[in-house]
């Protein structure tokens, strides 16, 4: 995969469609409208562009000495190719930059393919929140130390 061609750029509402779109290619429960369009003052929200076409969608928050990641999808035939480490790469890069301790996500257990992922960048398991997911499915509360 070409990195000079992957764009990281903010999100603006006109983005929604493509947006729900992958979303839906991604989750059995995608978000909807106003959690993909809702923002407050910490909030990080970008699109991901590849030949200036929208093939992935990127949620967080900076909430001072904490970061959080809310989202990460990617089209599907742009999975496994990279993208999701350079994002990664990217958040804790600003959240380095932000003074930020610690980087969380939560994942559904069930999601072996992103536990995989966040694993081998270097997450931990830190709790479990049981059937926390529709599916009944536990969430895995995932902490990356970005000063350790």
């Amino acid at each position: 995969m070409e990195k000079q061609r992957i764009k990281i750029a903010d999100f603006k509402p006109e983005y929604l469609n493509p947006v729900k779109n992958i979303l839906s290619e991604n989750f059995e429960y995608p978000w909807s409208d106003t959690q993909i369009l809702s923002e407050n003052s910490f909030s990080v929200k970008k699109v991901i562009l590849f030949s200036n076409k929208i093939i992935g969608f990127f949620a967080g928050e900076i909430i001072f000495s904490e970061g959080s990641i809310t989202m990460i999808a990617l089209k599907k035939e742009f999975q496994g190719k990279g993208i999701g480490r350079y994002l990664l790469d990217w958040f804790v890069g600003l959240s380095k930059e932000k003074g930020v301790k610690n980087v969380w996500l939560e994942v559904s257990d069930k999601n072996k393919k992103a536990v995989r992922f966040y694993k081998k960048y270097g997450f931990v398991t830190e709790d479990i929140r049981p059937s926390y997911y529709k599916d009944g499915s536990d969430a895995l509360i995932m902490r990356y130390p970005v000063y350790p």
